[in-house]
């Protein structure tokens, strides 16, 4: 059995209980799973407080158990915190995988219509990635194909995912807004801000994860 906890990063040494799962098989390098009826009622309501400070991401829950503290049963699940301003955005990884996933209106309002330029971290490493949105496609759009794949569907992170899986972005990727800029500016000024976001940020080389 899994008891899955999501850190409410808002608060410190703050979790979010998201369910208790059942093991169905186990693969080298994941596990299939399928959600009980287990405490379903407080999914994505109870919060509980406990310092972990270990890098695994993956404990035995019977070591840790009795040290837990409820914080708070929230009235109803929690779907995210609310759009902060273009200027404030940074988010973890399994963060903004809750705003997709509940499509949060405020968040898809404000982005699903702008073109931007995102920075990525790896807070693991230190390494970054500059992208953009533009085209078609707002920055909405482009950062649910983050939360579904990793890599967004760019070479430059594909191989990261494959060698690490898609658990490692959601433990160590964050990601930034750096600009936004309304559909009817050209692609060429977006394209130009990203290249001149990659030249300051050093995300090219040994020091990001941009190839060109």
């Amino acid at each position: 059995m899994i008891f899955s906890l999501i850190q409410f990063y808002h608060e410190t040494d703050c979790w979010l209980f998201g369910g208790v799962f059942r093991v169905l098989h186990r693969h080298a390098d994941r596990y299939e799973v399928e959600l009980t009826d287990q405490g379903v009622g407080f999914s994505g309501r109870l919060k509980l407080r406990y310092p972990y400070r270990e890098r695994t991401t993956r404990p035995t829950m019977e070591r840790h158990y009795e040290n837990f503290e409820v914080l708070k049963i929230l009235r109803e699940p929690y779907s995210g915190r609310s759009f902060p301003g273009y200027e404030d955005i940074d988010l973890a990884f399994e963060e903004l995988e809750t705003l997709i996933r509940n499509d949060r209106l405020d968040w898809r309002a404000a982005l699903e219509n702008v073109k931007g330029i995102y920075l990525i971290t790896d807070v693991r490493t230190g390494r970054r990635y500059v992208g953009s949105a533009y085209g078609d496609q707002g920055l909405w759009s482009r950062w649910r194909a983050y939360t579904e794949t990793g890599h967004g569907g760019n070479v430059d992170l594909r191989g990261l995912v494959d060698q690490q899986g898609l658990d490692y972005c959601r433990t160590n990727f964050r990601f930034a807004l750096l600009e936004h800029r309304a559909v009817r500016v050209p692609d060429e000024t977006i394209i130009a801000r990203e290249t001149f976001w990659k030249r300051i940020l050093l995300t090219r080389g040994e020091h990001g994860m941009n190839r060109n």
